[in-house]
């Protein structure tokens, strides 16, 4: 294939005729020559210097219409379009005006500062390379003080981060082996999404050693041939399929017809094969062409080792191409002509700077395909167990407790691969240990789509001293100790308080802005504070962010640095694991509250692996588990708070119990890490000063909500109890959206829910319709406009127990009728043996409703709210606080909702 493509290639180019181009640079006005004044053809090699009298001269094989650019140090660089038209000789004259606005190094050094160092490194990931790309630790920018950044504000869409280069940016490439001038013209920054185009010249890197080239060569190959520019040349001279790519055609399906994460499921019916041969291209004229798209194309990158997240068992990248008008134009040597004919998407998207080819780069005729070791080791980590990690990040309403207080807690679960999140742990455990690693108290609490809200009561006779705090999933025993989340935890003696106060400034705020509206009056009973955050991003756009969120009396709670900021978590679970750690994963995710025992037979005739039934109470929840070959078996998925009486028995095919079961305490992790205090001193506190965060009658925080009128709520309405869906599909979407795009946006793939339980051995997901359990492959029956909507449930199917272990999809009809009626049952618990079984721990709750006539007491924890939200980018609530507390510390910490970090904190003085 390699032959005759460059045979194909040859002869096309025999056609074309040299070109020469010759020309002067002067200066504006006067008309005086400018000598050594670079002159070079738009994203190529070709370039060269003005004479000492400003002339210069460029001869080549050029396309029949080019983009020229001079650019001399202190002039504004000019770019102007050669048209060739047949002729083989053109005449340029430049004239360049002097750049008044221009500034020395040293000025522009100086205007530097912190957010400017924020933009630059936003800039580079965006300009240079992604952030995960081997290739950014070898590309720099050695000038970067010439960028400017600015906000732009506009009044209708989004506000933007622009930036600007008064001089053109000088950037070594060790990649791929180029030093590369870049003439930005334009660089616009959102968070949706960004663009930048300039004018840019590549001088080829010289470095002594074969070795070094040679890599650099591989390096050059490797990037061509998974570019967008090679697929788009070997479809323009109908080169037959290679092994780089494979094209297809993206189909819709049928609502029976679900999408899957199966590559050999999908083939010929969503996504159908397409050849090279059979896509349509014309000439244009000029020695350009036209390529035209029927439809979205997939494609896949055959020759390179990636992992995705779109198929289970495809190891190589994807991209995806769209031409919004149904074609689109390029060169002879497949380069874009307007790039913005083309919407592409996936692999080809990552691509920065760091990755990009001049437009002159040619295959040598004796090259061998070389996979880069940087893009292999990249594939290698991304198959490693390190891509499976989650951690707990936990924070708390004070830094300091007194025995007898409930400490409340609140966090977030971190993930090193944020789309197996559906698929990893839903309990956390929360220890306290004392100074020999002893554990004196344990919690369990629900993580709920990633967010942790618990507390613990410290008992009235708890020692005052150091003790430490581990946050932890079961999940967590699979990976070294490092991944458990641990941190001091002060317990003062009454009438006494840490003398060591923190600094505040010190803590970068990040750059996420939070505008507070405060206004305190007075009622009878209490003071109201109407309070409203808002949230804006580093373009003073709104946004959306999810958050705990605490008000604070400070001169009753003294903050002390002891607790692990979220960004500092993020920062230090970044590391990844080494290459070397194996890991047998013997310690499985827990989907709720688990069971581990084992089962035993009366006799040696009798099955060792036979279903093992357990029921929650009369049927609340129920399921069944297979054993080992010994007999070991382990239940998880269920959902109940303090105990339950759980009944265990394996059944035999007549569904009679036999055989007896022995459960045992699920292990805590060994604490081995040093358990380390803070040093501080404690100071009496004034009588009049003392106040304890107990349970009961708390200060109210009511958030700001309007009042509807509206009807009782049907059954179907309220989701038949089982709470608000993770996505929707209503009925007036049912009647305008393609089944495909209904598949799409509930993540449905076969009966699997997206990357649910991704790896665990699960039937299909749980299927209600108009409110009954029916078999899931009914599913399949309805068509769209008989339905009213379709609702899923995975991070919130817990709320289903074991029932809905697999997820859960929920269906309600037009006509919402059901097959039949459910029939009461009583379970028959004859033969089966009775455990009761610790649950999600209970705990106070941060009492929001006290009553209003009552005169409100001080308390150090004013509000509590683990799991705050914005909407529309704001926050608004009212809050009854009690007199006598002047002063107000608001804390922010939590992340918007694409992930960057918050952290912010208000100080408000009456």
């Amino acid at each position: 294939m390699r032959v005759f493509l460059a045979v194909l290639f040859w002869c096309f180019t025999l056609t074309l005729k040299s070109q020469t181009i010759t020309g002067i640079v002067v200066e504006k006005g006067s008309g005086l020559p400018l000598p050594f004044a670079n002159v070079f053809v738009n994203n190529t090699t070709r370039g060269i210097a003005t004479d000492e009298a400003g002339k210069f001269s460029l001869s080549g094989d050029f396309p029949a219409q080019i983009e020229l650019v001079a650019s001399f140090v202190g002039y504004v660089t000019e770019v102007k379009t050669v048209s060739f038209e047949g002729k083989s000789k053109v005449e340029v004259i430049f004239e360049l005006s002097f750049n008044e606005s221009n500034l020395s190094e040293i000025e522009l050094k100086a205007k530097r500062d912190k957010s400017w160092e924020r933009d630059l490194k936003k800039f580079e990931d965006i300009f240079l390379a992604v952030s995960d790309d081997p290739y950014k630790s070898k590309i720099e920018i050695l000038n970067p003080w010439v960028i400017d950044f600015e906000k732009i504000k506009v009044k209708k869409g989004l506000n933007y981060l622009q930036a600007s280069a008064q001089e053109p940016l000088i950037i070594n490439n060790h990649a791929l082996g180029y030093e590369i001038e870049y003439y930005l013209q334009d660089f616009r920054m959102m968070r949706s999404g960004s663009s930048f185009y300039g004018q840019v010249f590549y001088k080829p890197l010289i470095q002594s050693g074969s070795e070094k080239n040679s890599s650099w060569a591989n390096a050059r190959q490797s990037n061509y041939l998974g570019s967008l520019v090679h697929l788009n040349q070997s479809i323009l001279l109908n080169s037959p399929d290679s092994s780089y790519f494979a094209m297809f055609e993206v189909a819709s399906g049928g609502l029976d017809r679900r999408i899957t994460d199966n590559f050999i499921e999908e083939l010929n019916k969503t996504i159908l094969p397409v050849k090279n041969t059979s896509i349509l291209r014309r000439p244009i004229g000029d020695g350009n062409y036209r390529i035209f798209l029927p439809n979205r194309m997939e494609i896949h990158h055959l020759d390179k080792k990636w992992s995705n997240d779109y198929y289970k068992n495809i190891y190589h990248p994807i991209s995806w191409i769209k031409a919004p008008d149904g074609f689109y134009d390029i060169d002879r040597k497949g380069n874009l002509i307007n790039p913005t004919q083309l919407v592409v998407f996936g692999y080809f998207g990552r691509k920065g700077v760091a990755r990009t080819l001049p437009h002159d780069f040619t295959l040598g005729a004796d090259f061998v395909a070389v996979e880069p070791q940087a893009e292999m080791s990249v594939f290698k980590s991304e198959l490693k167990v390190n891509r499976l990690r989650e951690k707990v990040w936990i924070a708390m309403n004070k830094p300091y407790y007194y025995p007898g207080e409930t400490a409340w807690i609140g966090g977030r679960m971190l993930y090193k691969e944020a789309f197996l999140a559906d698929s990893l742990s839903r309990l956390v455990h929360v220890d306290i240990l004392q100074e020999n690693s002893e554990v004196i108290q344990s919690a369990d609490f629900a993580i709920q789509k990633g967010k942790i809200s618990g507390g613990m009561v410290l008992p009235k006779n708890m020692k005052p001293g150091d003790y430490m705090i581990r946050a932890y999933t079961h999940w967590n025993h699979n990976f070294p100790e490092g991944d458990q989340f641990v941190f001091p935890l002060i317990v003062m003696e009454q009438g006494f308080r840490p003398e060591l106060e923190t600094d505040e400034s010190i803590f970068p705020q990040g750059t996420i802005d939070v505008n507070s509206d405060i206004t305190l009056t007075d009622s009878l009973n209490y003071q109201v504070m109407d309070l409203k955050l808002e949230f804006l991003d580093e373009f003073e756009n709104p946004i959306e962010a999810e958050f705990i969120f605490s008000i604070s009396d400070p001169v009753q709670v003294i903050q002390m640095n002891q607790e692990i900021r979220l960004d500092q978590a993020i920062e230090s679970f970044a590391e990844d694991l080494p290459d070397t750690l194996q890991s047998s994963f013997n310690y499985p995710v827990e989907y709720g509250v688990s069971i581990q025992g084992k089962f035993k037979t009366d006799n040696k005739r009798q099955p060792l692996i036979s279903p093992i039934t357990v029921v929650q109470g009369d049927l609340e929840d129920f399921g069944q588990v297979l054993p080992d070959s010994l007999g070991n078996f382990w239940v998880t998925g269920l959902t109940f708070q303090d105990t339950a009486q759980i009944a265990i028995a394996a059944v035999n095919k007549a569904l009679k119990p036999f055989g007896t079961v022995e459960i045992f305490e699920i292990e805590k992790p060994e604490f081995n890490s040093k358990f380390y205090t803070l040093n501080y001193q404690k100071t009496p506190i004034p009588s009049d000063e003392y106040f304890l965060d107990v349970s009961g009658d708390f200060i109210l925080m009511e958030e700001f909500v309007k009042e509807e009128t509206r009807e009782r709520e049907t059954m179907a309405e309220r989701n038949y109890g089982y709470g608000i869906p993770d996505r929707e599909v209503n009925e007036k979407e049912l009647a305008t959206m393609t089944p495909e795009a209904i598949n799409q946006r509930l993540n449905i793939r076969g009966e699997r829910i997206g990357n649910y339980n991704s790896g665990q051995k699960t039937g299909p997901p749980l299927l209600i319709v108009d409110g009954a359990q029916v078999p899931f492959e009914i599913l399949e029956t309805y068509f769209p406009t008989e339905l009213k909507s379709i609702k899923v449930y995975t991070f919130n199917s817990t709320i289903f127990g074991m029932a809905g272990y697999a997820g859960v999809i929920m269906v309600e009809t037009i006509k919402g009728s059901r097959t039949k009626p459910q029939e009461q049952t009583k379970f028959n618990s004859e033969g089966f043996q009775f455990f009761t079984i610790p649950g999600f721990t209970a705990f106070p709750e941060f009492q929001k409703s006290p009553s209003p006539d009552r005169y409100l007491i001080k308390k150090p924890t004013i509000y509590w709210d683990p799991l705050a939200e914005t909407q529309d980018g704001v926050y608004q609530v009212q809050v009854k606080v009690p007199y006598g507390i002047n002063r107000f510390r608001i804390q922010v910490e939590g992340r918007t909702l694409d992930g960057e970090v918050i952290y912010k904190v208000i100080h408000i003085e009456k």
